[in-house]
């Protein structure tokens, strides 16, 4: 009798462990598919995040556009902002480039 019983306590026991290692593999694909997701999600943040910025920038230039007066002198005022707007722009093309 105990040699049939150590059988089916091996038996058991390789149950479980063929158990445990469906679910490892399962876990492990489930992992993988996670990491793709974020993946994913992360390059989408990042298009967004370039598309807001590129709003903003839209939005300071019709905000600024829109309140340009006549007058000689303020438009060279408004010229230096809009030049200090470019560089704005060429700082951060060049920092989403990096």
């Amino acid at each position: 009798m105990p040699a049939m019983e150590l059988k089916d306590r091996l038996q058991n026991m390789s149950r479980k462990v063929e158990t445990l290692r469906k679910r490892y593999v399962s876990l492990l694909s489930e992992r993988r598919e996670m990491a793709r997701q974020i993946e994913r999600q992360e390059l989408e943040i990042a298009k967004l995040e370039k598309e807001l910025e590129q709003l903003r920038i839209d939005n300071e230039f019709l905000r600024v556009a829109h309140s340009v007066p006549s007058n000689p002198d303020s438009v060279a005022k408004y010229k230096k902002q809009v030049a200090k707007m470019v560089r704005d722009i060429d700082r951060c093309i060049k920092q989403l480039n990096a």
